[in-house]
């Protein structure tokens, strides 16, 4: 490869800041390109004569910056393409916070040789400023890559070329999500510079402030950053000695009926569709989750990351239709991968428990469960003839041991699970159709109570068939409302 493209960084600010090698390599360079003429060394290599081609008029003309990036590209292709050695500057250090130069090492290293020249970066100016050490630690993300990050609030975070007000207000709503809206934000710019300025302001109010493309916004460290982190943190404080002595007293079986508790009550607000307490629900069975897995860590079994990366594994490779090369256009069809990856999963095919549900579920579920596992063996009737003579079935033999007082518990449940099976059929499931049986009685026993009361009566005195009356009532005023 004859042809070289050497990459310098032009530092943060003027040309004190500009390394020695790099300066030489400016002003014995025969073609010297720069992504933009918009920083204070270029402006001061201009004044001194440098010939100078800038790329600013493609951020002109496209309309994204992968776009522009692309066509710069091109360009220094182009030029390459000529045998020749050419100079490609760029603000700072060419490694950081620089998406071209991750597209030349990308592309262009495979065709010409490419050299990056280090430079002083807009990061070792912030040490300076803010007086601290990275060591503490240190994450630096683009203006838009805050939402999925997982910002956690044990570092310093850094936030780049912030260059307009519309910009830094995106930020700071981004921020907002994880932040206290009163943390201190510092607003830096053209640092290194005689321009150079920091302003101190809360995060509700950082886009008052004025930026441009030389502006940097960085938060310190803050221990009241929500996250997944700090929730875990909390618990295993509670856990620990100076923490809360019920706390410390719970384990995997004293827990149980509080992960079922929470998970009913999550459910109670699906039905009520309450929002706001389906918020709070949620994040009452999250801390079954946290608790549980806190109490595991102390007995080293396994960790938060452990829960976590299991459950990412497998959602992506029980999913190979949208991880992978497989594909699977109606739900019917991801249900059918799903259950033959799950039991693919099973080391020993020969040990697997074909009822493998949880024995603790509800039992209307385990009983659909139980029903759906059979009909995908072929162990099922073809039409709804056959269920529905399966529980006429159970009612006569039922009556029948009622009659002979023998076998009428076992009676029961074989027609109770004769109509889970029947509602299979229907495409109805047993247990929310139970759900909204016992909702829509319970109302109707209220309102009931309610029309006895508004007569004068006391409801518990009332004899059945008066009782049947005001039945029959509120059932006819639900059927008005609906």
């Amino acid at each position: 490869m004859s042809a070289c493209l050497h990459v310098i960084g032009l530092g943060p600010g003027g040309l004190e800041q500009l390394t020695l090698g790099n300066y030489r390599r400016i002003h014995s360079a025969t073609k010297l390109f720069v992504r933009t003429s918009q920083h204070p060394c270029v402006q001061e290599l201009l004044n001194e004569g440098v010939s100078i081609e800038s790329f600013d008029e493609i951020y002109a003309s496209e309309p994204s910056f992968e776009a522009v990036y692309e066509r710069i590209l091109e360009q220094l292709r182009r030029e390459l393409q000529k045998g020749s050695n050419i100079i490609y500057a760029v603000p700072g250090h060419p490694m950081v916070a620089e998406k071209t130069i991750q597209l030349i090492v990308e592309k262009l290293a495979k065709e010409y040789e490419v050299v990056i020249h280090p430079a002083m970066s807009f990061v070792d100016e912030l040490f300076r400023v803010l007086k601290f050490d990275p060591i503490e630690g240190l994450l630096i993300r683009n203006y838009d890559a805050l939402k999925d990050v997982g910002l956690t609030g044990q570092e310093w975070l850094i936030i780049p070329q912030v260059y307009n007000k519309l910009m830094a207000s995106e930020v700071k709503l981004d921020l907002m999500l994880s932040y206290p809206d009163d943390v201190c934000v510092y607003i830096t710019k053209a640092l290194g510079t005689p321009l150079e300025q920091v302003d101190k302001l809360l995060l509700y109010e950082m886009d008052h402030g004025t930026f441009d493309h030389l502006t940097t916004v960085v938060l310190p460290p803050n221990t009241e950053v929500i996250s997944f982190s700090k929730l875990a943190k909390v618990m295993e404080t509670l856990r620990s000695e100076g923490g809360c002595a019920w706390d410390r007293e719970q384990t995997h079986e004293s827990l149980k009926p509080y992960l079922i508790e929470e998970s009913y009550e999550v459910i109670d607000a699906i039905e009520k569709q309450d929002m706001y307490n389906l918020c709070e629900e949620l994040g009452d069975l999250l801390l079954q989750v946290i608790f549980h897995t806190q109490v595991a860590s102390e007995a080293s079994e396994f960790e938060h990351q452990d829960v976590l990366r299991g459950v990412i594994q497998k959602l992506i490779r029980r999913h190979p239709h949208v991880f992978g090369d497989e594909t699977a256009e109606t739900a019917k069809e991801v249900i059918k991968t799903w259950d033959r990856i799950k039991l693919e999963e099973k080391i020993d095919q020969s040990k697997v428990d074909f009822f493998s549900d949880p024995k603790g579920l509800p039992a209307l579920m385990w009983a659909a469960k139980t029903q759906y596992r059979v009909a995908k063996v072929g162990f099922d009737w073809k039409e709804i003839e056959g269920p529905w003579g399966k529980v006429q079935e159970e009612l006569q033999e039922l009556e029948s041991a009622i009659t002979d007082g023998i076998g009428i518990r076992e009676e029961l449940g074989d027609l109770i699970f004769a109509i889970v099976n029947l509602s299979r059929f229907l495409k109805l499931d047993a247990e929310e159709v139970l759900r909204d049986n016992i909702h829509k009685f319970q109302g109707r026993f209220l309102k009931m109570i309610e029309l006895c009361r508004e007569e004068g009566h006391v409801f518990e005195e009332l004899p059945l068939n008066q009782m049947d009356i005001f039945w029959e009532k509120a059932k006819s005023e639900e059927k008005v409302v609906n």
